[in-house]
């Protein structure tokens, strides 16, 4: 009976200890991930081509045992990668042509539900579809949309009220 006692004592401790990092030291610095995307792109938050907006604060993703990986994807958007975590963080970055007003990026340019524009355009050639938008969003957000509801959502970048574009087209 002692054995089971102090078995499980070993136990409780073991499973209060799993799942609560020691004083955060296994959780990854999102302003480390910051520093390293503003020197990879060699341009300050909110500059042209820089990162349209700061890395968001709450999250909170386990320590990278290896460099994480910064690739830019068609100059919209950079993600970064954990490639032995298999964890990622898409990063928009600020694009010419867009209004450089503040109040463009605040105000709200879709919301959740409502019908929007899918626009893909290259060499002359414009494709548009009606699909709906699973997040709300700003003026340069990337934000997941979908033709229906059970169809796979696709990535799209807030261009204007109701609008929508494939940002790596």
């Amino acid at each position: 009976m002692q054995i089971w006692k102090t078995m499980s004592a070993v136990g409780a401790v073991l499973c209060g200890s799993i799942g609560h990092p020691a004083h955060g030291q296994d959780i990854q610095s999102v302003a480390a991930l910051e520093q390293q995307l503003q020197s990879f792109l060699g341009k300050d938050q909110g500059a042209l081509d820089g990162a349209s907006y700061a890395i968001d604060q709450r999250l909170r993703l386990k320590k990278c045992p290896a460099p994480p990986v910064f690739e830019k994807r068609n100059d919209g958007v950079v993600l970064i990668r954990c490639v032995p975590l298999n964890w990622r963080i898409s990063v928009p970055l600020a694009r010419k042509g867009q209004s450089r007003d503040r109040t463009s990026y605040t105000q709200m340019m879709v919301k959740r539900g409502q019908p929007v524009l899918l626009v893909a355009q290259k060499n002359g050639f414009l494709v548009s579809r009606q699909m709906q938008a699973d997040r709300n969003g700003r003026l340069g957000d990337i934000i997941p949309v979908r033709a229906t509801r059970k169809s796979h959502p696709i990535l799209a970048e807030i261009v204007g009220h109701g609008r929508v574009a494939l940002p790596s087209f």
